[in-house]
């Protein structure tokens, strides 16, 4: 073994000090990042924790309200003048219940990654139509005029190939939001085009509007602006989560525009899709609730 003088000596513990040095600066870093890691983990447990509570809240007390309004029918309790009403209330109720669980439907499926596209010829038109007539009951309570400027047809083809059932989760959602969100009375405008390739989707409303702060966090999921006792408006976090996903699973974009005490503009880019298959065309005219009363979806 050869011996070192003294200057070689010192080179070479210089050499090993800095080598430590760098080791020790590399443990530091992964150190941090664990605990950035171990951080996340921790308010994602916390996040889940209150998700769970709130959705509870939210599945138990629509379901409460169906089966209670609807014993109290069935025992003819309730007089026959007031029958109307008690139906409008279950059906409001389990219209609530059935957003409520499509969302958590689909965001299982989005963890799980089972939600791959289903491709079919989707007529645009009568996809955004029907929306709109499934909230009818909502916009009619608040006295909201939803207006749709559909396609132009005689420059733009009537169907778009893409995955009909994440569009329409993509518009209950958008569509859901504009209403709760309006103030009563209040106007909500959807746009509809083709650009090229792209169909566009913008869903507007003039209401309370997103403070320029909260913009960037209303898309992670189980986040809401609002909690607690100051909570004033339907919904548990999932909604513009499950949007977000299910527009970049048909790689799509998804924009908002908003100004707080204005209104919103949330705009869905989405790509035609490409297949070498010979795809179905969708009907959206049939019914739309998970507890099917009629003819099921045609593809």
């Amino acid at each position: 073994m050869k011996r070192l003088d003294d200057g070689e000596l010192i080179d070479e513990l210089k050499k090993r000090f800095e080598e430590n040095d760098e080791l020790l600066n590399t443990l530091k870093v992964v150190n941090n990042k664990l605990m950035d890691v171990n951080k996340r983990l921790h308010e994602s447990e916390a996040l889940k924790s209150h998700f769970l509570s709130n959705i509870r809240n939210e599945i138990v007390n629509p379901l409460t309200s169906i089966l209670c309004m609807s014993k109290a029918v069935m025992d003819g309790e309730i007089s026959e003048e007031m029958v109307p009403s008690a139906a409008k209330t279950i059906h409001t109720e389990a219209f609530n219940l059935d957003s409520q669980l499509r969302n958590v439907f689909a965001a299982a499926e989005l963890e799980a990654g089972e939600a791959a596209p289903i491709i079919s010829m989707v007529d645009v038109d009568i996809l955004v139509n029907g929306m709109i007539d499934l909230f009818i009951h909502k916009t009619t309570e608040k006295k909201i005029k939803v207006t749709y400027n559909p396609l132009d047809k005689s420059v733009e083809e009537a169907y778009f190939m893409t995955d009909p059932d994440k569009l329409q989760i993509i518009l209950i959602n958008l569509l859901s939001n504009a209403i709760e969100y309006s103030h009563e009375g209040g106007p909500v405008e959807i746009n509809a085009s083709i650009d090229g390739e792209d169909l566009n989707i913008s869903v507007i409303d003039h209401g309370i509007g997103i403070d320029e702060s909260d913009q960037g966090v209303i898309f992670d999921r189980f986040k809401q602006l609002e909690s607690g006792a100051a909570k004033g408006h339907l919904g548990h976090g999932l909604g513009a989560s499950v949007v977000k996903s299910m527009v970049e699973l048909l790689n799509g974009t998804i924009s908002l525009s908003s100004v707080k005490g204005e209104g919103s503009t949330f705009t869905v880019k989405i790509p035609k899709a490409k297949t070498d298959k010979e795809v179905p065309v969708f009907s959206g005219e049939s019914n739309e609730f998970f507890f099917e009363v009629g003819e099921e979806q045609e593809f």
